[in-house]
């Protein structure tokens, strides 16, 4: 859980809330519907996604939302489970680094595969209540060169 102990207790609250709805969203989106994860993005021209399939990064809602919509229809016969790595919590600010484990049959390949994500998400309240501004998920867990120590 991110460190949330710096804010008062009604937006501690409130924040632990959306977290689990962040969480629900995500199990469906991995079943085929972006649906309820959408709702929990900013609407804005300044959001930004680099998603967990690669590719370009996405800015505007319109683009988001498209990509979003294309990327939950890709998983069947899904499982997953989170890992918090860091967060931090303020007033109106708030960003969670954890790890994303997604095993499912991914895009027309019939074998059920794993999918692991290093994934950075920040998050703004807004009038609404929170919402994600920002989502960058990568499969690169490992190192790209030797260990030199």
């Amino acid at each position: 859980m991110p460190e949330v102990e710096h804010i008062r207790d009604i937006d501690k609250a409130e924040f632990v809330t959306f977290l689990e709805r962040l969480d629900m969203a995500q199990r469906s989106f991995t079943d085929g519907d972006a649906g309820d994860f959408k709702k929990l993005w900013s609407h804005s021209d300044e959001v930004t996604l680099i998603g967990g399939h690669g590719g370009r990064v996405e800015r505007g809602w319109e683009n988001v939302a498209a990509r979003l919509d294309w990327a939950s229809s890709t998983y069947h016969e899904t499982d997953r489970r989170t890992e918090v790595v860091s967060g931090c919590v303020r007033e109106d600010f708030a960003y969670l680094v954890r790890k994303e484990v997604i095993e499912a049959q991914i895009g027309n390949d019939p074998t059920r595969r794993k999918q692991e994500l290093r994934v950075t998400m920040v998050f703004r309240h807004e009038p609404e209540g929170w919402r994600i501004v920002h989502r960058h998920a990568d499969s690169q867990l490992e190192a790209s060169w030797e260990d030199q120590g």
